[in-house]
């Protein structure tokens, strides 16, 4: 746990001082690669988080998904490391959240998670082998845990890793986009 702790803080402070140019001409990349995996094509719903500060940029994924006719949901928090999906039908229908995150209202249309072919999920760091290196609060890992449909990190290359560290209730995805490569996870943990 300590080193999970003491990863998170040096990848947050890493993230924050990488430029607004790398960070932007990278969020764009990652969008277009994601856009290009057979996942996002065969997806008739996709569950992201919405992005906030430094995170690759979520919108325009979001927003390209609402185009195309796929049925968009986002986390809302529930407290205790859960969350859920909630079906949203722009980004501006989201509701300010705790720590400073953007969120489905709570009226909005819940999404069974077996629903989702899709997940989106952020990270602060991830490795070839699928494993995210997350915020600390479980909540990515208890939702992944369990969901049916495809996950998919979104990292920057700067943030991926030779391995993170994960303990045996943490969840591995089973792709990783960056701009340079897109990662199939062939063998999971």
């Amino acid at each position: 746990m300590e080193e999970k702790t003491a990863l998170r803080r040096r990848m947050k402070a890493a993230r924050e001082g990488w430029e607004a140019e790398y960070r932007q001409g990278a969020d764009a990349a990652i969008a277009r690669r994601t856009l290009e995996t057979a996942a996002w094509r065969a997806a008739g719903t996709v569950f992201a988080y919405v992005s906030v500060g430094c995170e690759v940029d979520t919108h325009a994924l979001i927003r390209a998904a609402l185009r195309q006719g796929k049925r968009v949901c986002a986390p809302r928090c529930l407290g205790g490391g859960h969350m859920e999906a909630r079906q949203i039908a722009s980004l501006d229908a989201l509701v300010p959240a705790a720590h400073g995150l953007l969120e489905p209202a709570e009226g909005e249309r819940l999404v069974p998670a077996e629903e989702i072919d899709l997940i989106l999920a952020p990270c602060l760091a991830a490795d070839r082998a699928g494993w995210r290196l997350g915020y600390g609060g479980g909540y990515y890992d208890r939702f992944l845990a369990g969901a049916t449909g495809a996950s998919l990190c979104l990292c920057r290359a700067r943030a991926l890793l030779e391995a993170v560290p994960f303990e045996r209730w943490d969840a591995p995805v089973d792709m990783i986009v960056t701009e340079m490569e897109t990662i199939a996870v062939v063998q999971k943990r």
